[in-house]
């Protein structure tokens, strides 16, 4: 399934994608501002595509004038069981490339896929997180309606720790955010 914007086409990945994701793998800004895995061969950047392409709700944003790739979107699963609390919430994940900042675009690509998921998923709330050192995230996320809930210190496998913090969206709180 795909999306579409008035700029943007949210669509699966495929193999054409793999310069993308090696082009994330293999720049610092995105290990540091949002944990993107580093990638060091193709074989790794393969691996990391192949993970992409299984997420049923993972997306790749691309501008429909250039078809240029401009970053991905996704709601990851917090539970498969279907009996669990957590079965009706979804984590949301984003990276734009740092060339496409401050043009909108991850508003636009984030608005369309929750307009489109919490009824279609029958989702009751997504969470997002933000490392510290990530204040456009923060800002991002407080201005499409996240609230800020807690913060938590994780050990990382290329920082000797850091500080995420999460945010939490309500069905009903983006109903009210997208009625003003």
């Amino acid at each position: 399934m795909n999306l579409t914007t008035k700029r943007l086409l949210l669509r699966r990945f495929n193999e054409t994608d793999l310069d993308f994701i090696e082009t994330l793998g293999t720049t610092p800004l995105y290990h540091q501002t949002a944990g993107f895995a580093k990638i060091q061969n193709e074989e790794q950047g393969k691996q990391i595509l192949h993970v992409y392409q299984k997420r049923s709700e993972s997306y790749l944003i691309v501008e429909q004038r250039t078809q240029q790739k401009l970053g991905l979107v996704e709601l990851s699963e917090r539970t498969v069981d279907p009996k669990s609390d957590l079965y009706a919430t979804r984590e949301l994940g984003f990276l734009l490339l740092q060339s496409a900042w401050g043009k909108g675009y991850m508003t636009e690509a984030v608005t369309a896929l929750l307009d489109d998921a919490f009824p279609r998923l029958q989702l009751r709330e997504v969470w997002a997180g933000h490392y510290e050192n990530n204040q456009r995230s923060a800002n991002f996320l407080q201005k499409i309606g996240f609230q800020y809930r807690y913060e938590v210190t994780l050990p990382f496998y290329f920082f000797e720790q850091t500080v995420e913090k999460y945010y939490l969206l309500t069905a009903s709180d983006w109903q009210r955010f997208r009625s003003e």
